[in-house]
């Protein structure tokens, strides 16, 4: 995204300043300076989805509900799922109940990690629901909370 902004952003934003320069010193831009601010207020709000994370948040909205009704199926059976499906706005390739990462641990009653696959890119968009307690963090896993017993899973090793 900072590359499309280096290469297409800049050299937009100098031909949009030569053009208001110019309209300014023929005084035709104060007739139309809301259309010239449209880029500033287009530019603006981007930056604000962006840093407020806010596609992200509306995507898992979205699909939380189909999350929530699989993660329910994925914790009465004991095997790992590892066909695909769609849940939501996710490509989910993988799900089994979460037991930690140790050798000895025993499965979470109502837990479902959830696998993620994306078409374009390996993204590593994981998920955990946890019914009880926090997930243990491992040098190569890390977890974020999102909303309630749901966490955000980012391994090294695209699990």
């Amino acid at each position: 995204m900072f590359l499309a902004g280096l290469f297409f952003g800049i050299p937009l934003w100098l031909i949009w300043a030569a053009r208001f320069t110019l309209a300014m010193s023929r005084g035709t831009a104060q007739a139309r300076l809301r259309r010239w601010m449209v880029p500033w207020f287009v530019v603006a709000g981007l930056a604000v989805a962006l840093v407020t994370d806010a596609p992200f948040w509306l995507r898992f909205t979205i699909s939380k509900p189909s999350m929530e009704a699989y993660a329910r199926t994925v914790t009465a059976e004991t095997s790992q799922d590892t066909s695909c499906r769609w849940l939501g706005l996710y490509r989910i390739c993988g799900a089994f109940p979460y037991s930690g990462w140790g050798k000895d641990d025993q499965d979470v009653p109502g837990s479902a990690c959830l696998i993620g696959q994306e078409w374009a890119l390996e993204s590593n968009t994981n998920f955990l629901l946890l019914p009880v307690g926090e997930p243990e963090e491992t040098a190569d896993d890390t977890y974020r909370r999102l909303t309630g017993r749901w966490y955000g899973w980012h391994g090294w090793d695209s699990l």
